[in-house]
């Protein structure tokens, strides 16, 4: 297939949801970003709002040369395939590989599976932290859809509930209390269990939300039976030793190839053990045919046909694209020692925190030891007091839609978006695997643009925010 950065760039917006569309006026997207406009462009994002990176676009391009429509299944059986080498250890943790536009269509997943196991019965699903889940994760929660397009190109409407064939009872646990602290929600999860006996449920945990914040996977010793558990990991910055543990407790793991791997929006992936693939395969798979507006057969693996027949043989060619750009730059990253990696993310973690530290015009969010090193969250002071969500998010437009002086070989920046708590936010500044690796193979650890994005930020803030 051969092809051009117009041809790639049409590609790549395709095949999702409308928050991929570029808007004529600004030929950006709703993250004010270009997927081919990644020239000069340093990135701190945490979130799925990326570009390509330089090896993402040599990725793309090599890959559309040999891509051929006729071989669409094999590219999808294939890039199952390297997810499962690249995160799998041994025959206890072998999972198969569901895929789908992006992170919040997997939520849909589990919902699907009990309403498969458990014909017509209501489903007590307990998410956790949803105000750090991805911004369409409480409506696929509650089995409505969450979006005005779908992978297809087709309206759907946005709020009504997908199929009467599933039905949601959800139970959001907050991330955070008023003061910013996380929120402990074990008790509340037991609590919850307790109180539903003998009907499906799903535990929605997260490990790694848009500020980092792991819940105690420890929960999911105390109920190995009777819980469908998930646990949402789609900023991805995790050790694969985690994700093998937990799939050897038949823990789903929701992941995306698009944050820490840092693929062009959107690309999501359910990691299923087996074991839950096997009690499938054996029930009627009838109740998908209400999801088949969301997802083709080409989403779920051929170890559930009686799923896949109800629905669409469509091929995503922009899923596909979007996984394989990731994927490559998931194997040139694991291609370092887990140890070496996360070495460096810490030392950059410390650098970035120590020089927040300093400034009068922020504040780090509390209990920044139980986030995830490669985020770092907190909030922006004027005059000492923080700023709310609407005044962050007039600072961040101002950061990413100017060019600035002062990095060396970069004259743009991005960070991660305002996430509001109650009636307080944050913002967050985030390394992802393309600027991990490039130190690595340095062999030389540069934080020179970190401090200064940080500077930029302090007199972004005076001029932004001057009387």
């Amino acid at each position: 297939m051969q092809t051009d950065d117009a041809t790639l760039l049409k590609i790549l917006t395709s095949g999702c949801d409308e928050r991929i569309f570029l808007r004529p006026e600004t030929d950006a997207n709703k993250y004010h970003l270009n997927p081919l406009k990644y020239e000069g462009l340093f990135h701190r994002g945490s979130c799925t709002c990326g570009t390509l990176t330089p090896s993402g676009h040599r990725s793309a391009m090599a890959f559309l040369e040999i891509y051929e429509e006729a071989r669409h299944a094999e590219y999808v059986k294939n890039q199952a395939k390297r997810l499962q080498a690249l995160l799998r250890q041994d025959e206890r943790d072998e999972f198969h590989v569901f895929f789908g536009p992006s992170g919040s269509d997997m939520m849909y997943l589990p919902l699907l599976f009990q309403s498969i196991l458990h014909p017509g019965e209501e489903i007590i699903n307990i998410v956790s932290c949803p105000e750090e889940l991805g911004s369409g994760s409480k409506a696929a929660a509650e089995g409505a859809y969450y979006a005005e397009w779908n992978q297809f190109g087709e309206r759907i409407p946005m709020g009504e509930q997908v199929t009467e064939g599933i039905r949601s009872r959800v139970h959001y646990l907050d991330a955070r209390a008023s003061t910013g602290h996380i929120v402990d929600r074990k008790q509340a999860i037991r609590d919850l269990i307790a109180d539903n006996p003998g009907k499906p449920l799903i535990g929605n945990l997260v490990f790694g939300s848009k500020s980092g914040i792991k819940d105690d996977l420890d929960i999911v010793d105390e109920f190995k039976e009777g819980v469908m558990w998930v646990v949402d990991m789609c900023q991805f910055r995790t050790d694969r030793t985690l994700i093998h543990e937990l799939i050897g407790k038949g823990v789903m793991l929701m992941v995306t190839g698009s944050k820490f791997y840092q693929a062009p929006p959107f690309c999501g992936a359910l990691l299923v053990p087996k074991n839950w693939t096997r009690a499938l395969a054996a029930k009627d798979g009838a109740v998908a045919a209400g999801l088949e507006a969301l997802f083709t057969s080409y989403d779920i693996p051929p170890a559930l046909p009686q799923v896949r027949s109800q629905l669409r043989d469509f091929k995503n060619l922009g899923l596909l694209l979007r996984w394989e750009i990731a994927l490559q730059e998931m194997e040139a990253y694991m291609a370092y020692s887990q140890e070496e990696a996360n070495g460096l993310i810490r030392r950059w973690n410390q650098v970035v925190t120590g020089r927040l530290a300093q400034s009068d015009a922020f504040r780090l969010m509390p209990n920044m030891e139980l986030t995830n090193d490669s985020i770092v969250s907190f909030m922006v002071l004027v005059e000492g007091k923080p700023l709310n969500h609407l005044e962050l998010k007039k600072l961040f437009d101002y950061l990413v839609l100017n060019t600035h002086e002062g990095l060396r070989d970069y004259n743009r920046i991005f960070l991660g978006q305002p996430v509001q708590y109650g009636e307080k936010s944050f913002i967050r500044l985030a390394i992802g695997s393309h600027s991990v690796r490039k130190q690595l193979a340095k062999k030389q650890f540069d934080p020179t643009n970190d401090l200064q994005i940080i500077a930029l930020i302090e007199s972004a803030v005076e001029k932004v925010f001057s009387a």
